[in-house]
């Protein structure tokens, strides 16, 4: 079945190696499947696939060689898995009709009628048909960056309609929709004197939303009106409207709390019917057989039935009912109602984020401004937490002053010199793995999203597969932090080149950040107004441009530095707000280097490391937080709780939290005995097991894994579990 609303992925004969070369102008990829003689593609109908494809063509050849280590995944027609290939693995399969998955950068899928023989090294992957096959071969943009660019106005009215918009870029409006590879990246958004969607209408005819003509009603049903593929039209009342029905949006909980229920409501189910479908064959997903025999669903039939009457079906579902069971949400953004949310709308919307706007102070109680004041208050003052010690030193201006103030005689505030003129402000918690801020004011609590920094994502060209860091030592004293060096790159399978620089003067710092680099761990010292180096200060925020992607400024009140960086073309970086002491920057900084190192994204890697080092609260992710700067092995990123129990036995709880390739609606299956072929839902808490030491001993050798243990965050390949 071909995509709907869907840019085009093309194909043609590779010019300079044999070969059919994919190529994907939405994300601006191209990949090579090699074949051992010069291929002619010829354009065919991609409804031959039972999996949503772009476009499809024809080649006859003996064999396909894929130039990196790809799992393939192969499948019978009714969509049962047959056999899957991953590193260092192989297989052989009998003359039968057979579509092979490739995890490849352009998703693709090959179809064919002969024997199979796969085998998968470090390298490279190679399939076998033996003699020369017709092969039919599918492709599917990962659409991770917008396709077009819609102009609107600020007219609300407008903005119901460029939200309208959203949905086309879904590539299916079945269930599996909720998969991640499913949903394409809305298109951009750009403020301007008069509305133009560019043509771009939604994939849903029989459904559609009733929301009234105002700026927080657009950003706040955004998420939901992408995701339903719906038309947004003016309504007094906020409601959806499927064929014969309609259901209000604004229930007890209030407009925004009723969208995001409903949201939660449309996946969920989503996630649950689409076992009945060509992924589900043969497999078990957790969260279904906890919830079907509480629910009065006929699954099969749901996911066979028209669109307009499966959205009825799941609003009927009682909520309270799955609530228990929903897979913890990735992020909640808080959106200001001006020019910048709406233009950084889309790029919330592709990460499924629930949007919430601000309260006012006359909506907020009392005792609930006077506790976000309180935190604010206490989070500049240090919060008691982070205070150095007799001999030890802060990373800011260096002085010979051991107090946490850069003023003479010391000063017990961390709100020094650059903090003053920043304007704090404290987002309403949510329940959810991320939190972002999008608009004026510093947050506490959230990250701060930064339109120019998604903007300097979509506009980045891509690399050459090899990852570039670069660690930045500018104080001596500082020297034990760049241990990090040999953190990063540990992975064998992964392309590294990880480089160490010390004492950098201006001009060297100024030459570097104009270079090409992945990530940069910077260690030292730091003003609101400049890095510091040997010879002087280099202010990022009067750099004209940089080729940094992401970066790490472990010193003192960087937090204007790296916004300089995210302003000179950086994508995502993290930064301080006040003064750290260098002992706990050195604990964050390895806790951080191991965490980004194994794939976690920058937002859920701060959230992890200041829940384990009470310094973290000082630092904050500026820019796109969903970015990782490599890919996780598992394709999730993990963490793991340990505990003993009272029979000796170990008790291990898995989290998962969502990545780039890997957002929130992708499965997720531990390699344990218990879990065998069991799929969860992998955002959030995904299981409980009571397990032999030789159980989590094998479990951990997989992979090293971040795990809390006794109120610690340890490594699990530095853990003895037999002495546990």
């Amino acid at each position: 079945m071909t995509g709907n609303g869907s840019p085009g992925v093309s194909f043609a004969a590779a010019t300079e190696e044999p070969g059919l070369r994919v190529l994907d102008p939405v994300d601006n990829h191209q990949y090579q499947l090699d074949t051992p003689a010069p291929v002619e593609p010829v354009p065919t109908s991609g409804d031959r696939f039972a999996y949503p494809v772009d476009t499809a063509t024809a080649v006859r050849t003996s064999a396909v060689r894929l130039p990196t280590a790809t799992n393939v995944y192969v499948r019978s027609p009714d969509g049962a898995l047959v056999a899957s290939v991953e590193h260092l693995e192989q297989a052989t399969l009998d003359a039968a009709r057979y579509t092979l998955e490739l995890l490849t950068p352009i998703k693709c899928y090959l179809q064919v009628e002969s024997g199979v023989s796969i085998e998968a090294d470090f390298a490279e992957t190679r399939i076998d048909f033996g003699d020369d096959t017709d092969v039919l071969v599918g492709a599917r943009s990962r659409r991770t960056r917008p396709a077009t660019t819609v102009t609107t106005t600020a007219d609300p009215a407008d903005l119901l309609a460029t939200v309208s918009t959203f949905g086309a870029a879904l590539g299916t409006t079945m269930p599996e929709r909720s998969y991640p590879s499913l949903r394409g990246h809305p298109p951009a958004v750009e403020l301007g004197d008069e509305l133009d969607t560019c043509g771009l209408a939604p994939v849903a005819t029989d459904v559609w939303l009733e929301l009234p003509e105002t700026t927080e009603a657009a950003l706040v049903a955004a998420p939901l009106a992408y995701y339903l593929g719906a038309e947004v039209r003016v309504a007094d009342e906020p409601r959806i409207v499927t064929d014969g029905a309609s259901y209000p949006l604004d229930g007890p909980g209030g407009f925004e709390r009723t969208v995001e229920r409903t949201l939660k409501t449309l996946f969920f189910m989503d996630c649950l019917t689409r076992y009945d479908g060509a992924y589900g064959h043969g497999r078990r997903l957790d969260e279904r057989e906890a919830v079907k025999g509480q629910l009065d669903v006929d699954f099969e039939a749901l996911y066979h039935a028209d669109h307009a009457d499966r959205v009825q079906e799941y609003l009927s579902v009682p909520y309270r009912v799955i609530e228990p069971h929903l897979p913890r949400w990735k992020v909640a953004a808080t959106a200001r109602p001006t020019a910048t949310s709406i233009e950084t709308l889309p790029f919330l919307v592709n990460d499924l984020a629930l949007v919430r706007t601000p309260r006012s102070p006359s909506e907020e109680s009392d005792e609930a401004a006077s506790e976000q004041a309180a935190a604010v208050s206490s989070f500049l003052s240090g919060g008691g937490s982070t205070r150095a010690s007799p001999g030890e030193f802060t990373r800011g201006p260096r002085t010979d002053s051991f107090t946490r103030s850069s003023s003479p005689g010391g000063g017990g505030t961390a709100a020094s010199a650059g903090t003053d003129d920043l304007s704090f402000v404290s987002p309403e918690p949510a329940d959810t793995l991320e939190q972002v801020w999008v608009g004026d004011g510093i947050p506490f609590g959230a990250s701060e999203a930064v339109l120019t920094a998604y903007r300097n994502r979509i506009g980045r060209e891509a690399g050459d597969g090899e990852i570039d860091i670069t660690v930045v030592c500018n104080d001596a004293a500082m020297d034990e932090e760049t241990d990090v060096e040999a953190v990063y790159g540990q992975r064998d399978r992964l392309p590294f080149d990880v480089e160490l620089r010390y004492d950098l003067s201006t001009d060297e710092l100024a030459q570097l950040l104009a270079q090409d680099h992945d990530f940069l761990h910077y260690i030292g010292h730091a003003e609101p107004d400049g890095l510091v180096c040997q010879d002087g200060k280099l202010d990022c925020a009067g750099l004209d441009e940089t080729g940094v992607d992401t970066f790490f400024l472990n010193a003192c009140r960087s937090y204007q530095q790296a916004r300089g960086l995210i302003d000179a073309g950086a994508i995502v970086g993290v930064g301080s707000h006040t003064d750290v002491t260098n002992a706990g920057a050195v604990e964050l900084g390895r806790t951080m280097a191991r965490l980004l190192e194994h794939g976690y994204p920058f937002r859920a890697a701060l959230d992890v490391a200041r829940d384990h080092h009470p310094i973290g609260e000082q630092y904050i992710v500026v820019g796109d937080g969903s970015l990782a700067v490599v890919q996780s092995n598992a394709g999730t990123a993990l963490l793991c709780d340990l505990t003993v129990s009272n029979e000796a036995d170990l008790e291990l709880t898995i989290h998962g939290f969502p990545t780039p390739a890997h957002g929130i609606g992708t499965e997720f299956m531990p390699l344990l005995d218990q879990a065998e072929n069991t799929y969860y839902l992998s955002s959030g808490e995904i299981d409980s097991y009571r397990l032999s030491t030789t159980d989590v001993t094998d479990f951990f050798s997989y992979q090293p894994l971040p795990v809390r243990l006794d109120g610690e965050l340890v490594w699990s390949d530095t853990l003895d579990v037999e002495e546990l």
